[in-house]
């Protein structure tokens, strides 16, 4: 298992050492206790079995405790993204992030919009269906010119500070639309519901 060590600030290969599954958890989780294969310091890691195994999700840090973790589902493409501007975040290869930001705010419009030919027209399309807010397009449209930056030679540059905001804001992104907005769908459909039911059995009461 490859992944950043603390001590050692890189990445290293980690020893696993033991492996519990709790099953009772919806999803399943398994717990990993391993060790760096350099310093031989312990760290504790864990991930989630979304119906189509442990091996198909990646791992995150519990302990020493990790600052990020999206724990809802995310498209492939999206998670994949998202897991390699972290692993580019603590690797401090700040332009690589800037650019997976990018890839991965890509992969959110081709999910919701396929046949857009780009990330601007993507994004564009995505506001104009109102899939996305004044605000989230705005946000949207400054990553993707953060990560047009760290994709091509010029003479911009991308700082620390860059590639840690551009994360930040690619997760508030990805919250709101694959878990905030999916819940008040839920809430609001299940509230709708009961207020039906409410009517229809006063009105079979009077």
């Amino acid at each position: 298992m490859i992944y950043h060590c603390t001590s050692c600030d890189e990445p290293q290969d980690f020893m696993i050492d033991a492996v519990y599954i709790n099953s009772d958890e919806a999803p399943p989780s398994e717990y990993t206790l391993a060790h760096c294969g350099k310093c031989k310091g312990a760290a504790m890691f864990f991930r989630e079995d979304m119906g189509d195994g442990f091996e198909n999700d990646s791992y995150y840090r519990l302990w020493p405790s990790h600052e990020r973790h999206l724990g809802f589902l995310l498209p492939e493409a999206v998670r994949e993204s998202y897991d390699e501007a972290v692993k580019c975040e603590n690797a401090k290869a700040y332009v690589a992030a800037a650019v997976m930001v990018r890839r991965a705010l890509e992969a959110v419009t081709k999910e919701f919009e396929p046949s857009a030919r780009t990330l601007q027209a993507g994004l564009k399309a995505m506001f104009a269906r109102g899939l996305m807010s004044q605000e989230l397009s705005e946000w949207g449209h400054e990553l993707r010119i953060i990560g047009n930056m760290g994709a091509h030679p010029t003479a911009a540059s991308i700082s620390r500070q860059d590639a840690v905001e551009a994360i930040d804001f690619l997760q508030a992104m990805l919250e709101i639309l694959y878990d905030l907005r999916p819940k008040f769908d839920a809430m609001r459909a299940r509230r709708s519901a009961g207020v039906q039911t409410a009517t229809i059995v006063k009105t079979a009461g009077s």
